[in-house]
């Protein structure tokens, strides 16, 4: 059985070997058998020259449709929506070589880097750092919500007052769990009905597991259960500009980034 690398000819499963094409390096490996195996010499003997047949040979593996295993790596430092620092990650070949390993993201999980691993983490427990990232998908999580403007549906006819549960509901509409706990609103109230709040936006707080935070929009739409007396639908309601139920929300709501709709119809037109 045979390693080497050659032309493919007279079919998919069978392969000769290519003597007029001018050789370079192949790194794909083929796995080859002769289908015509030589006869033995014997004894004492002049070799016999090899027939034309015996350079006929059949597949048994090509290398480049096998899937290249996972590679398993430390990582040396937080990388988004792959793990944090000193996680051990497993990664198509691929991505591991060309955005961790070049970068010096990550090592290779080897024996010796392993146990180095076990070394640093024994030290780091006697001197433990405050966590910069809770998981690693906080802060996808975290650039998502920025970029959200949820709306708060508050009655037409009845009086209210926006709490914590109004902030929850917007985001269970908008496919989001979110617990009071992690929600912080201002000291300031917000009561109405109220037409002049009318798509304006107000701030609030959401802590991503007890650890990052980042402010959300939320813009203001009055609704009435009954349809004669809800307000008519207003094209590109949720596009900017954004007016601030308060003054001093106005310059962050502004360096807010957009949401994502908003970016994609800009760069349609």
């Amino acid at each position: 059985m045979l390693r080497l690398g050659f032309q493919l000819l007279g079919g998919v499963r069978t392969l000769q070997p290519s003597f007029s094409v001018k050789i370079e390096q192949i790194r794909t490996t083929y796995i080859l058998k002769r289908r015509f195996p030589a006869a033995l010499d014997k004894k004492n003997r002049a070799p016999k020259p090899l027939k034309t047949k015996n350079f006929v040979y059949d597949e048994v593996e090509n290398t480049n449709l096998k899937a290249e295993p996972d590679l398993k790596l430390i990582l040396t430092s937080f990388v988004e929506g792959i793990g944090l620092k000193n996680d051990i990650v497993s990664v198509r070949p691929n991505f591991g070589r060309s955005k961790l390993l070049s970068p010096g993201l990550a090592v290779y999980a080897s024996p010796e880097n392993l146990e180095k691993l076990k070394t640093e983490l024994e030290k780091s427990s006697e001197n433990i750092q405050p966590m910069q990232h809770s998981s690693r998908f906080a802060e996808l999580t975290r650039r998502d919500l920025a970029s959200r403007i949820l709306i708060v549906l508050v009655n037409k006819e009845n009086p209210w007052t926006i709490e914590k549960w109004h902030i929850r509901a917007a985001f269970r509409r908008s496919g989001i769990c979110v617990p009071d706990h992690a929600i912080k609103m201002g000291d300031r109230t917000i009561s109405g009905p109220n037409f002049e709040l009318e798509k304006k936006q107000f701030l609030v707080t959401v802590t991503i597991n007890n650890l990052e935070t980042t402010p959300v929009r939320c813009m203001i739409r009055h609704w009435s259960s009954l349809p004669e007396l809800r307000l008519p639908k207003v094209e590109g309601y949720l596009e900017p500009p954004y007016e601030p139920v308060f003054e001093d929300e106005r310059q962050i709501i502004a360096t807010l980034p957009l949401p994502p709709f908003c970016l994609k119809k800009s760069v349609a037109t």
